[in-house]
């Protein structure tokens, strides 16, 4: 029997995956929308209603506010997902004569260490995609779903059917973070309804319990997945990060956090004249253009700083091995010395004394 090609496998899987997210995108953005929809059809129409009280003034005041949250949260989702799905990314962009120029330099060259660092722009590196043959700025990735190069690529996600990027990535955390809120909301009001023995009356039919039981699950499962990853997503924009850097060594990280955690999310979210201007759905355009992103060189120096530390604590500490080591074999050329002198007096008194027996 022939041995099984693991590395052929794998690969297949690989390139088999690529073209389900490909190509199915629409699928995955179609049962999202759809679950969406259907939750919140499900609260206006059943769970809402059956959670108002119009007895008094409060509890009318209350339900207009709550009424008017729901709505706002509403309108979040939406937007904020519409606009993560029709916002490109962004792409690298150079001078069409540049980036011809360019590649016609790095065909011709031989060594590979060209195709490394190939342009200095305004004191930044742009590297070489061998895959697109073109120059990309630091940040952007190669992706192999879109087969395209993405600017301060982060993920690509089959949820909005494309890659999430430094034009589409505040669209795609607020979307997270108005989906989580809202969940949280529905399952706050739903929840009364299941265990209170509410929905069992005669005023609801076997159709709406079913739709509440299926929301109020739908709700728990997106309240768990999206609050985890959504709270990743906060980890990286406060630490100035993408989940691709994230997966690189803490030591070859490349660090651009920025001088405080306030910062580091005002650089994605936008910085308004008030504190949530920033968490409102409207159109907003990063700041910067994809490109140029500045290193925390404090940052960077210490962790060099550190690691000559630690080379120099490893010296210091393989000079006093070696140390000890030449003590040693010193003092083990000098047993044997004095073994041979030791020997010879032997031999020497050995001979004298044969001399006046005879």
């Amino acid at each position: 029997m022939s041995k099984l090609n693991i590395k052929g496998i794998v690969k297949r899987c690989d390139d088999y995956g690529k073209l389900v997210n490909r190509y199915c995108g629409p699928v995955f953005v179609g049962f999202a929308t759809s679950l969406i929809t259907l939750i919140a059809i499900t609260y206006f129409t059943i769970i809402f209603p059956a959670t108002s009280d119009f007895s008094n003034l409060f509890f009318i005041f209350n339900f207009f506010c709550d009424l008017s949250i729901s709505l706002f949260l509403t309108y979040g989702i939406y937007f904020n997902y519409i606009k993560a799905i029709i916002t490109k990314p962004g792409y690298p962009n150079l001078n069409s004569t540049l980036i011809n120029n360019i590649n016609s330099n790095i065909n011709n060259s031989n060594n590979n260490k060209d195709k490394d660092k190939i342009l200095i722009i305004d004191n930044v590196k742009w590297s070489y995609c061998k895959k697109c043959s073109k120059a990309k700025p630091p940040r952007c990735h190669h992706c192999s779903v879109c087969d395209k190069c993405v600017l301060k690529m982060d993920h690509h996600c089959p949820w909005i059917g494309g890659c999430v990027g430094f034009y589409n990535y505040r669209y795609f955390f607020l979307f997270l973070s108005y989906l989580w809120v809202s969940v949280c909301y529905v399952l706050a009001h739903s929840l009364p309804l299941l265990f209170g023995g509410y929905l069992y009356s005669k005023k609801y039919t076997e159709i709406d319990r079913l739709l509440v039981i299926i929301s109020s699950i739908g709700s728990f499962i997106t309240f768990v997945a999206v609050g985890s990853f959504g709270g990743f997503h906060a980890y990286l924009i406060g630490s100035g990060q993408t989940s691709i850097e994230n997966l690189y060594p803490p030591k070859k990280r490349p660090n651009y956090s920025l001088t405080s955690i306030k910062d580091n999310f005002q650089i994605v979210l936008g910085k308004g004249d008030y504190w949530f201007s920033g968490l409102l759905p409207i159109n907003y355009t990063p700041i910067g253009n994809g490109c140029d992103f500045k290193l925390n060189i404090s940052n960077e120096d210490n962790n060099k700083n550190n690691e000559n530390n630690e080379n120099n604590e490893n010296n210091e500490i393989d000079n006093h091995n070696n140390n000890n080591n030449n003590n040693n074999n010193n003092n083990n050329n000098e047993k044997e010395d004095n073994i041979n002198e030791n020997d010879n007096l032997i031999s020497y008194d050995t001979d004298e004394y044969n001399r006046h027996k005879k």
